[in-house]
């Protein structure tokens, strides 16, 4: 099935096309494809199930694109009539009944990300993980950035894959992209540099079994050739084993090993890059302005990437230290009667959630959690709580689940909260001074909220009306 969805294709062949999008959602990679496709000259037709009134956000960024739309129900089987390209939005799984009709049909199917691989004439730079991916997509910008290159950052971070870029892209340039597992699940590419940061569970509500899950995130290696870099965390055995097969150089990191090529964090607590007898100190762990030892992993397998791309050492250590970090990810939002308030609205996962806990080893926590689970397992979260956290408020639909993975484990206090203005309520009465109240949900958002954005947008605010900025 990968190569019917990926098929050999240059832009002219779009030219007095019939092409169908399938799913409009919130528009953000929808509306990006569409206007690289009418602009090569296609017919574009973009259909979803949902009523008009559901799409008002997708429909929005539509504006000024001259497409077809084939909202409701009977959607599929209109849009579905007569075209001669189909492309489908992340998320929509690769076996729903409209994608095989499609195959059926012998209708190329692709992906906006598996068009932009074929197209791109610069080295792609792509990260994935279950967590990390962009913090350090991002960080991987800032090291490529003091360097010679322009640098194009996209994929599951910003609006998607900057086809709107691909005619002005060469290889001098240099595209970093941040890669779902929706978004690596049918693609059949590799890119010149993959990043893999961990693999631990996620998305099962899509996927089915980790097996699918893991499956799709191999697509970052297993196209790579002997020219490509691998990037991997040697302390993730799931990681590693990814690679497998594979014919691209691994440059590894770790916390724990010395690798030969790659970085790692030493005796003394030093970010070190290492290629041979080449061996070089960037900076100590401590001048991270990031908590947490998943960040000090996040900075080597950064550090890497400006290796491979010639950034000197002393360039990388800079932009290392003076990263603050990415907004609703361990993001300090205050501090008031000295409790220490921080945004990780971007955790969704219980293992996200651990490593939030474990970013502040000397501080009792209280954590807001809650929200839609991912046919996820809490019961290792709910044991962890129950050893480090002060106390617990929780909401959303996940609510009375993750209680019940709590009082399986042990003894907590816990709130339950209709909104997250009274958790926020809540937190603070049950914070104590030289505490950490962490939104750090483990949960998606969308029973109450429309992202993990808006959430820790939400956050954030009703924080700053009363504790004061922390210096960082």
């Amino acid at each position: 099935m990968t190569m019917l969805f990926d098929p050999e294709i240059s832009a002219d062949e779009f030219r007095e096309s019939r092409v169908t999008i399938i799913g409009l959602g919130k528009g953000r990679t929808t509306a990006g494809l569409a206007r690289f496709l009418v602009g090569k000259g296609a017919t574009v037709t973009i259909t979803d199930p949902k009523p008009k009134e559901e799409l008002a956000e997708g429909l929005a960024r539509l504006e000024g694109v001259d497409v077809k739309l084939v909202l409701g129900p009977s959607s599929d089987d209109i849009a579905l009539a007569e075209p001669d390209f189909v492309f489908v939005i992340p998320g929509i799984r690769p076996r729903s009944p409209t994608i095989l009709r499609a195959l059926q049909r012998k209708v190329p199917v692709m992906t906006e990300m598996a068009l932009f691989f074929r197209l791109c004439p610069a080295p792609i730079v792509g990260v994935t993980g279950t967590k990390g991916k962009t913090t350090t997509t991002t960080l991987i910008d800032r090291v490529l950035s003091l360097g010679r290159r322009r640098v194009i950052v996209g994929g599951n971070i910003g609006t998607g894959a900057p086809l709107h870029l691909v005619d002005s892209l060469t290889p001098e340039d240099i595209v970093v992209l941040e890669l779902s597992s929706f978004q690596l699940e049918t693609l059949g590419h590799s890119p010149h540099v993959a990043v893999v940061t961990n693999v631990l569970e996620d998305h099962l509500d899509h996927h089915g079994t980790r097996d699918a899950y893991i499956s799709a995130k191999r697509n970052i290696v297993a196209w790579q050739g002997s020219r490509d870099i691998a990037v991997l965390n040697l302390d993730d055995p799931a990681t590693v084993s990814l690679h497998t097969g594979s014919a691209s150089e691994i440059r590894g990191y770790s916390l724990n090993l010395r690798p030969k090529r790659g970085a790692y964090l030493d005796e003394e607590s030093r970010l070190v890059l290492v290629s041979g007898d080449r061996r070089a100190v960037l900076c100590a762990a401590s001048e991270l302005r990031v908590p947490g030892r998943h960040n000090v992993a996040n900075a080597l397998a950064s550090a890497i990437v400006g290796d491979v791309f010639d950034v000197g050492a002393e360039a990388i250590g800079e932009a290392l230290r003076e990263f603050e970090g990415v907004p609703r990810r361990l993001e300090t939002v205050g501090q008031a009667d000295g409790v220490l308030w921080v945004n990780d609205s971007a955790a969704t996962t219980p293992a996200a959630t651990l490593s939030a806990i474990a970013a502040y080893p000397e501080r009792p926590v209280v954590v807001i959690l809650g929200g839609v689970s991912k046919n996820a397992d809490f019961s290792a979260l709910a044991r962890a709580l129950v050893e480090r956290a002060r106390g617990a408020v929780l909401i959303g639909r996940a609510a009375g689940e993750i209680e019940q993975a709590i009082a399986g484990a042990g003894k907590l206090p816990l709130r339950r909260a209709k909104s997250l203005e009274d958790a926020v309520t809540a937190a603070r009465d049950l914070a104590q001074p030289g505490d950490v109240v962490l939104l750090s949900p483990a949960c998606a958002s969308f029973d109450m909220f429309s992202s993990a954005d808006e959430r820790g947008e939400r956050f954030s605010a009703l924080v700053k009306a009363f504790a004061t900025p922390v210096a960082r």
